[in-house]
């Protein structure tokens, strides 16, 4: 994990999902500079909800080919929401609910590959993690903190 770190050095690792946010407050959808249709922000993320969506709600099965090659991130997504089903289901808005549930997915992930490299940490690792909120061309994008951990060199949260 830290193999390309300096034997003096820190890492600054940054996760999280992004959502868009258009100028008029709707959440998953984005206006972009030279692009008159407002398109869906995360285009993954509301993919594998609606996935999520028809499993939950019956109309759609889960499909065997989760891990497909030719769109493996697409399918990894999908996989990491399936636990999130009855939260989004029962959330009052899916949109606004689903780039945390999002998040809480990638969190598990990436503490557990710290964890598991967490013996190739040479002087400290921090972690950062939340939402990145992507907005139209004419505003600031924002960043939504959540987590903030310093590890120290053994591994330990400081």
């Amino acid at each position: 994990m830290a193999a390309h770190i300096p034997d003096d050095g820190y890492c600054l690792v940054v996760h999280g999902p992004h959502v868009g946010i258009t100028k008029d407050g709707l959440i998953g959808k984005v206006e972009r500079p030279g692009i008159a249709l407002v398109d869906n922000c995360c285009g993954s993320a509301i993919a594998a909800s609606n996935y999520l969506k028809g499993i939950t709600d019956g109309g759609a099965k889960i499909t065997t080919k989760l891990q497909s090659f030719t769109d493996f991130q697409q399918g990894a997504v999908q996989e990491l929401i399936l636990p999130f089903g009855k939260r989004l289901g029962e959330a009052e808005n899916r949109m606004k609910e689903l780039p945390y549930a999002l998040y809480d997915s990638q969190d598990i992930l990436v503490r557990d590959i710290i964890n598991t490299g967490k013996g190739g940490i040479k002087k400290g690792l921090a972690l950062l993690g939340g939402i990145q909120i992507n907005t139209g061309p004419d505003t600031l994008d924002y960043f939504h903190p959540l987590r903030f951990d310093l590890y120290d060199e053994n591994g330990k949260v400081v």
